[in-house]
């Protein structure tokens, strides 16, 4: 009997070893791990952890829990998945995302040979719409504080504002930066710290020039301390800063609020002054031009505004009259 107890657990040892019978919760663990060698953000790998907590409820509601052999995955499974995220009450914007973080952990599965290959797409969703900071918020946003009244703080996130919307900086770029990135010599600032892990350089512009030669003159530090520390002195983080920001936000009366809108409202008005989508890119630093084409998609309506007088044919004829019945 005992030896036959034995002979069961060797066998099922040997299944769960075998790439037919290994296990999801082992799976993502050597995935989560793959991830860490590959040097992914904090911030990635805790997207992951958050998706696979509702990976984990699926499979705890339809197949076997974490003990679901991953080879039990299939076009049919992933449905369900789908079907499962819509009635938790998830928005066409969210189950996405969430079917992105499974995708990606199959797809890590499929290249190591856990899983037999098979495509999973995205789900066609409509473009949530981008709400930016107006150009009257903006004003008031961007109102300087009493110096001789206001703390480091209040004065700290004035500058934040401005360096946010000249560059569109992410919010995990901007707690990164040292004094000794920005190079006013040049006019250029450097971004150690990005999404894809390349260093991107951007220019500086003469007026966040002259805000943030005041700014470091009172901040003081060398070019290795910080350039937006928290009250203390130390690196602030995404969520302290972002808090901090909203308190700011909402006592200069703007209900809006998000650091990432300020990225958003950066790029509205960098393509409504002017600019192109192709140096657009390369100033948010998107791998490719999918991602930016959206703003200009999102943003049409707005960049309809003065056509006319940007339009290259309406410039060469002027005189041109429209037929009236």
């Amino acid at each position: 009997m005992a030896k036959r107890k034995m002979l069961t657990a060797n066998n099922q040892n040997l299944n769960e070893n075998n790439n037919d019978g290994v296990r999801f919760d082992r799976g993502y663990d050597e995935f989560i791990s793959n991830a860490k060698v590959r040097g992914l953000s904090p911030y990635t790998i805790r997207f992951y952890d958050n998706v696979s907590r509702i990976i984990y409820k699926f499979l705890d509601d339809k197949l076997y829990g974490y003990k679901t052999p991953i080879s039990n995955f299939s076009t049919e499974i992933v449905n369900q998945f789908i079907i499962y995220c819509r009635e938790l009450g998830e928005n066409d914007v969210t189950v996405n995302t969430n079917l992105r973080g499974l995708r990606t952990i199959l797809y890590y599965f499929m290249r190591v040979g856990y899983l037999d290959e098979f495509k999973i797409s995205l789900n066609k969703q409509r473009e949530p719409v981008i709400e930016t900071y107006s150009e009257e918020e903006l004003r008031l946003l961007l109102c300087k504080p009493n110096l001789k009244k206001c703390s480091f703080i209040e004065y700290r996130n004035y500058v934040v504002i401005n360096f946010l919307l000249s560059t569109g900086a992410r919010a995990s770029t901007v707690i990164n930066l040292r004094i000794g990135d920005i190079d006013f010599t040049n006019e250029l600032i450097t971004f150690r710290h990005t999404k894809n892990k390349k260093l991107q350089i951007v220019p500086l512009s003469n007026t966040l020039k002259a805000v943030l030669l005041e700014y470091i003159r009172i901040r003081s530090g060398d070019s290795d301390s910080n350039l937006f520390p928290n009250a203390y002195g130390q690196k602030a983080t995404v969520n302290v800063l972002s808090e901090s920001i909203r308190d700011y936000t909402r006592k200069r009366g703007v209900s809006k609020t998000g650091l990432h809108r300020y990225r958003h409202t950066f790029a509205k008005y960098y393509l409504l002054n002017g600019g192109d989508v192709f140096r657009l890119k390369a100033l948010l630093g998107h791998s490719t031009l999918e991602v930016t084409n959206r703003y200009v998609t999102l943003f049409a309506p707005d960049l309809k505004k003065d056509y006319e007088s940007l339009n290259p044919l309406d410039k060469l004829n002027p005189k041109l009259q429209k037929i009236k019945l």
